[in-house]
């Protein structure tokens, strides 16, 4: 019998729904043994608190609601983007 070939996944939600309704017995020549971790770690998070002015707390709920994001994804993302650049270049 021949195996069938797992597909390329373009979101976890999509691997997932595949899972839920397919048999990993049918995909067995796909898989291989392994001794790695597979899954990273939940990352630790803190919070950080900081103030900030009324006008700009303002334009952050604005901006994160046009994004459809909540304000502190919005932030979170931007301080990662920063860091990055910056480290690069420190």
């Amino acid at each position: 019998m021949k195996m069938k070939k797992i597909p390329i996944f373009k979101s976890l939600k999509e691997e997932r729904e595949f899972w839920n309704s397919h048999s990993v017995i049918d995909y067995l020549d796909e898989l291989k043994e392994t001794n790695e971790i597979v899954f990273e770690k939940p990352r630790l998070k803190r919070n950080f608190q900081m103030r900030l002015d009324d006008k700009t707390i303002h334009n952050l709920k604005k901006l994160a609601n046009a994004k459809g994001v909540d304000v502190s994804t919005l932030i979170r993302s931007w301080i990662r983007e920063h860091l990055r650049k910056e480290l690069k270049t420190a």
